[in-house]
Parts: structure tokens; C-alpha cells; sequence
């Protein structure tokens, strides 16, 4: 018999990509914006981990915000309950330096307190029993905070120093900015209710978080605003909106009975705003058709204009900047996105940051959905080939690890291969299991109005699939490589007159992946398309087909991050910094390039603000690597305290990183 040996190009995901429009905005690009300015407080550092011998159980704040003269003022009363009845000797919370504390006491009585850095240290008084409640007093002007200079934010509404416009006041926390604006225990594992009482000029209004029960006339030119919400929430995703804005109303028919949406902007903003909130509701329908019930049904769900390059999920009121008010539906999916985070990071929340892409990865997949549900099938997969192999034709492969982002934000990693996690889980368990997933991840009480990591994640996955999927995600999760296949096919004729194809699969990077990966043979008769299991180094598969073969494709609509060759090597290869952790003579970088372009190095401390960056200027593609040495500064020349560090080399919008620790 003879022998029949062909080898066909693989069809790789952006040749497959359907021709489809594409969509005007990415998410990753919008929702947090690109373009940091960093904020720099001496021995500044990331808010601690851990349950501090404490939780939260509720916030009452009362605020006096002035916007003209961009101020704050009031108080907050903090509910605590002390676990097994253990009281710590200090009690820990997070308030920001530039803001004074006037006065805590512990029902009544006045308690002493100390100030670290961006700690607020309370001695806890003997007696001191659970639960009980702290009152802390303060005031001051608040500054732009952390990477995205954000916190409480005091603007106008107009688009130059000419033209101002109206005050605006807003606040953006995620992650760990809310103490720049109140004293909290600013850690995303410990939710709690809150009620926010805020009295601004008479001519504006305030927005925030849950349900609007009171508002009142308490002096001349001032007015009073209560905000309440019963569910319980992590500081990142309490807000606080004043403008002059005008507010309009509509209930959309939600699982749980009609749902008021409320919608807030600027006056100047209404009509397009109007234009662009209107599939607000058709968008509820659609994610309790995946995730089950809006969340937080007795309350309501509103979105408000602020005067900001991004937009942020704040728990029942997302915040959308000012730009998406375009009246044409062009940022439609920045609107999903919000709406999507309800869920998934506001109804469970991570634990720990560094699984923000169980947030962002989420939320970005569920635009994908969003795409296929009102577009089509293409739309859908044009969408995940545009954040996959387009933008990151090196398969994320320079990007990090998607459970330990670097820095935590901004990062399109956890934004777009977080999406491609969930995408290529649904290619490998199927549209039924994976849809059963998604809607039980959220849904399960043990979950809901709590907290989640990559582990309960993946559990949730496994249950749904009825078989442990931990093999198929970790390499995507936990490191940053990606499948590179080898592959050829031959054929023998049978008596029958079929054929028996016999397709070999190779792994050829050194870690093996387990793939489920379909396969589409054409030949004569017809198209085939068949699914194998590749969890080895190298597998054999055949088939007896009818016809003679014409095409084989694997992957043909894109389920996948993989090649048919060597992926395109990275921009920049970094070796690890010797020494580290950093001697008194600093450390050194040695970086390939293998691109032309301008060279820069930027610094960035454990909250994943820019500390410094370097301009190397125009370097060139060559086999000797370059180095270069960091002498323990930001971009300043000043010395920059104990501490972990990440140092990253970038070029051509491409860039690589690496952690150090400096000791002194």
C-alpha cells in the first residue's frame, strides 16, 4: 500500500479571525487609564495584609466636602468585632499623612493614637470588648493617590484651565486609595455595610453607593445627602459623586422584580448620555441570563458621570468617565464591563490582589459575550483574537504571570489573557459546562457577598465540568508559556475505500501543556471536525475518512494560544538583577534586545506606582546584552526606603520585569 504524507499550514488564530468591523475601544485601554503620573510619599508603602485582629463590620461616614475650596471634613464611625473575643494591643487602620486626625475615641471615650507613615495606630483601650465602635474625627485636602492619582479627586467639568466648567468631585480607589479619603481598613478582604452622609453647597448633588434615604437643608447654601447600602463591600468600592448633576430614572424588569436604574451626569452631558445608557436594561437581561440575579436587587443599580480617563465599578454606581458620552454606543462595552463587575468583583470579591484578573479577566470575557449575543458568532471571536494574538503576538509569553500581575494596575495582562483563560476553559469543557460555570461561580451562596481566589475558581470550574480542570488552566495561570506545536499527517488506504489518517502532534516548548484541541480535516467527501487530548510530549490520532484529503487545520476557529512554529521572541530578555536583594553598590540589569527602538527603564514600588523612569534612548537588536545599574533611587537621585521593588525595561510598547528586594 502507499503511503500518504502531507504537511498543511496550520490555520493560526489571525489568519482564522473573521473580517468583521473592529470595536472602537479596548476596555483594558479605557477603564484604567494608561498614562501614570506618579504621587511620591517618603517610606510610602502598600496597605498591610492580613485580618489585623479585627474586622469590619460597618462604616457610617459623615463628610463636609467643600469644592471650592477642595476640602473635606467630618468623621466615621467604625463597627468592629474582634474574633474568639481577642483584642489587639493596637488597632490598625490606613489614613494617609496629609489628612489630620482631630480626635478617636471608643464610645465616648478618647483613645490614643499614632501616626506611621500611612498608618493610623490606635491603642486599644483595657476593657475594650467586642463588638464596639471606634468614632474618628479628621479633615484636610486630599491629593491624587497612588498609580492612578486618584482617591478624592476635586476637578471642573470643562476641557481647559479656560473653560473649567462646573466643580466636580469624585473618588477612585481601586486598589488600595480609599484611605487617602477616610480612615478605613483599606483591604479588599474585609467587606462591610456602609452608610455615607455628605453635605455639600445647595447647588449640587451627591451620588454614592446603595440607596438614597435622606436628604435636607442643614444651614444656609448647604445641604445634606444620606446614602445607604445594606450589602457589604470592600473600601475599593465606595464612591462619592458631587456635581450639579442632573438625574433621571426608569425600572428595568429584572429576575427579582422591576430594578430602578439610576443615571447621573452633567447637564452638558445629557442628551449623548441618554443616547448611550439606553441597552442599560437589555444589558441587566443579559448578565442574569449568565450569572443569575442582579446582586443587589433591593437597591438599584446607577451609573454617574466623573471627570476621569477611565471608569470604575463602584458597587451598585459605576462611574463612568466623562469621554464615553458619545451618543453613538461606541463605548457600549465600557458600559458592559462596569455592569459585568457587579458580579464579578463587587458580589465576590478577591481575597488577595493579586488575583485582580478574577475581576478584570471576567468582566472583559463577558464583553466578548456581550459581542456574540448582539453581534454574532464572528464578533466574538474577532473580539478574542484582537486581545490575544493581535495585541500580544508573543502570546503573553513577556507579560508575566497572570496570578501574580507586576504591578497589579494598570495591566492589560489581567485584562486580556484573563479573557482567554475563560475562552479557551469554554473551548475545552463546552458551551454546557462552561455557561454552568459561569453562573454557579457567582451564584453559590458559599461565594456570594464574599470572597474568592484562583483555587475557588478553579474548584467552580471542576464541579461544573464534572472532572478536575486544574491541568488544563495552571500553566495558563502560573507561568508565562505558551504551547508551540510540530505536526504532520499521512494516510493509508483501506479495503473500504476510506482512508486511515494518522495526524502526529509534538509539544515543542519544554513545558507540556494539556490541550484539548480540535482538528479539521477536509477532504473530498466532506468536513471533519474532531477534538483531541494533547497532555503529553508528543500523541498519535487517527481517523478513517472517506475522500482524499485536502486541508488539515488545527485549532480552525481559535480557541487556543498556540503556534505552529517558534513564537516570536521577546522584545526585551531580562536575567534575573545581580545582586538580589540589592547591595550597597545597587544592582545590575542585563537585558537583550531583539528590536531597534528607544529604550526605558521604570521603577515601581510594592503598590505598583511609577516611581522613576530612565530614558536609555535609541538602542539596537544585538547577541550582547546590555546593562545597567540601579542604585536603590527613584527618578529623583533620592533613596527610596526598604522595601520590594520591580524594575522594568520597555521598548516599542513591549517590556519585561523583574522583582528585587532592597535592604539598607
Amino acid at each position: 500500500m502507499r503511503a500518504l504524507t502531507i504537511l498543511s499550514t496550520v490555520c493560526l488564530l489571525a489568519s482564522c479571525a473573521a473580517a468583521v468591523t473592529p470595536a472602537p475601544v479596548d476596555v483594558a485601554d479605557w477603564e484604567r487609564p494608561r498614562v501614570i503620573a506618579p504621587f511620591l510619599v517618603e517610606d510610602d508603602m502598600r496597605p498591610r495584609d492580613g485580618d489585623r485582629g479585627f474586622d469590619v463590620s460597618h462604616y457610617a461616614l459623615d463628610l463636609r466636602i467643600d469644592p471650592e475650596a477642595a476640602t473635606i471634613a467630618g468623621s466615621v464611625i467604625i463597627h468592629l468585632d474582634f474574633p474568639g473575643g481577642v483584642v489587639p494591643d493596637t488597632l490598625v487602620f490606613d489614613l494617609v499623612p496629609t489628612l489630620a486626625v482631630d480626635a478617636i475615641d471608643a464610645q465616648g471615650t478618647p483613645l490614643d493614637y499614632s501616626r506611621n507613615n500611612e498608618e493610623l495606630l490606635i491603642l486599644a483601650p483595657t476593657g475594650l470588648s467586642s463588638p464596639t465602635e471606634l468614632r474618628i474625627d479628621y479633615h484636610g485636602a486630599t491629593l491624587p493617590h497612588g498609580n492612578f492619582n486618584a482617591g478624592m479627586l476635586f476637578r471642573g467639568t470643562g476641557d481647559s484651565p479656560d473653560n473649567p466648567g462646573d466643580r466636580i468631585v469624585f473618588t477612585v480607589s481601586e486598589p488600595w486609595s480609599a484611605h487617602s479619603w477616610w480612615p478605613c481598613k483599606d483591604h479588599p478582604a474585609d467587606k462591610a455595610t456602609v452608610s455615607i452622609a455628605v453635605t455639600v453647597p445647595d447647588t449640587m448633588r451627591v451620588v454614592a453607593n446603595g440607596l438614597l434615604t435622606g436628604e435636607s437643608d442643614v444651614e444656609p447654601d448647604w445641604r445634606r445627602f444620606v446614602w445607604e447600602t445594606a450589602y457589604p463591600l470592600s473600601t475599593y468600592l465606595v464612591c462619592v459623586n458631587v456635581s450639579r448633576y442632573v438625574e433621571w430614572s426608569e425600572d428595568c424588569a429584572a429576575a427579582a422584580g422591576p430594578l430602578p436604574l439610576t443615571y447621573h451626569v452633567h447637564p452638558d452631558q445629557e442628551t449623548a448620555a441618554r443616547s448611550d445608557f439606553e441597552p442599560t436594561c437589555e444589558m441587566i437581561t443579559f448578565m442574569e441570563s449568565l450569572c443569575g440575579p442582579y446582586p443587589f436587587a433591593s437597591e438599584r443599580y446607577g451609573q454617574v458621570g466623573i471627570k476621569w480617563g477611565g471608569a470604575m465599578e463602584h458597587q451598585t454606581c459605576s462611574s463612568i468617565g466623562s469621554f464615553a458620552f458619545t451618543g453613538d454606543g461606541r463605548f457600549a462595552t465600557l458600559l458592559l464591563h462596569e455592569l459585568a463587575h457587579q458580579w464579578f468583583g463587587d458580589l465576590i470579591t478577591p481575597a488577595v490582589w493579586a488575583d485582580i484578573w478574577l475581576n478584570e479577566g471576567f468582566a472583559t470575557y463577558c464583553e466578548a459575550l456581550w459581542l456574540e449575543e448582539t453581534q454574532g458568532r464572528e464578533a466574538y471571536f474577532h473580539k478574542m483574537w484582537r486581545i490575544g494574538p493581535d495585541q500580544h503576538p508573543d502570546l503573553f509569553t513577556g507579560d508575566g504571570v497572570l496570578t501574580d500581575p507586576d504591578p497589579i494596575l494598570p495591566n492589560t495582562l489581567i485584562y486580556h489573557k484573563g479573557a482567554w483563560v475563560l475562552h479557551m476553559l469554554r473551548g475545552a469543557i463546552g458551551d454546557a459546562a462552561f455557561f454552568r460555570f459561569l453562573h454557579d461561580y457567582v451564584a453559590d451562596p458559599a461565594r456570594a457577598y464574599g470572597h474568592v481566589t484562583t483555587t475557588d475558581m478553579i474548584a467552580a470550574a471542576s464541579t461544573a465540568a464534572g472532572t478536575d480542570v486544574s491541568s488544563l488552566l495552571q500553566p495558563w495561570l502560573e507561568t508565562t508559556a505558551a504551547p508551540q506545536l510540530s505536526w504532520a499527517i499521512d494516510g493509508n488506504p483501506l479495503s473500504d475505500g476510506r482512508t486511515r489518517y494518522t495526524l502526529y502532534l509534538h509539544q515543542d516548548q519544554t513545558l507540556i501543556f494539556d490541550l484539548v484541541l480540535p482538528v479539521r480535516l477536509t477532504t473530498t467527501a466532506g468536513v471533519y471536525d474532531r477534538r483531541v487530548r494533547l497532555d503529553t510530549r508528543r500523541a498519535d490520532f487517527r481517523w478513517d475518512l472517506a475522500g482524499d484529503l485536502l486541508s488539515v487545520e488545527l485549532d480552525p476557529e481559535g480557541w487556543l494560544l498556540l503556534t505552529d512554529g517558534e513564537l516570536p521572541p521577546p522584545a526585551v530578555v531580562l536575567s534575573p538583577p545581580r545582586p538580589n536583594p540589592v547591595g550597597a553598590d545597587g544592582t545590575t540589569l542585563s537585558f537583550g534586545l531583539t528590536r531597534d527602538g528607544p529604550v526605558r527603564i521604570t521603577l515601581h514600588d510594592a503598590r505598583g506606582r511609577e516611581l522613576g523612569t530612565w530614558d536609555l534612548g535609541d538602542l539596537t537588536a544585538r547577541d550582547d546584552p546590555y546593562a545597567w545599574t540601579w542604585l536603590g533611587e527613584d527618578g529623583l537621585g533620592r533613596a527610596v526606603a526598604t522595601g520590594v521593588y520591580w524594575l522594568a525595561v520597555r521598548i516599542d510598547g513591549r517590556r519585561a520585569s523583574c522583582k528585587v528586594l532592597l535592604t539598607r
